[in-house]
């Protein structure tokens, strides 16, 4: 193999790990909530990023139907948070930073 292939390839392998180190740090922290109706007139949300980390600490919105906050709480140490219903229509939002906010509808 010609010297010319041989660097060709080397570039071309460190180009190919270099894409597959950044795709695994860009799917590595996808944020899911988990949002279950109580059927006493409250909610309770669960947070938890794919690495299993819990949404502890990121801060939870309640936002009527233009969008305007209604509520503004901290999720507890364990990724969960338990409020009343409101009774107007309302969206959840936990927000755990830039590129990692789940928005969802809320139970009525």
């Amino acid at each position: 193999m010609s010297r010319f292939l041989k660097k060709r390839s080397f570039v071309l392998a460190g180009i190919i790990l270099l894409l597959a180190m950044t795709a695994s740090v860009c799917f590595s922290h996808t944020l899911y909530m988990t949002v279950m109706d109580n059927e006493d007139n409250t909610v309770t949300v669960e947070g938890m990023f794919s690495t299993g980390a819990t949404a502890a600490g990121m801060t939870l919105y309640l936002a009527d139907d233009k969008e305007k906050t209604l509520k503004k709480m901290q999720m507890d140490e364990d990724g969960e948070m338990t409020f009343e219903k409101p009774r107007v229509p309302y969206t959840i939002f936990l927000d755990g930073g830039p590129g990692h906010t789940v928005r969802e509808p809320g139970p009525r």
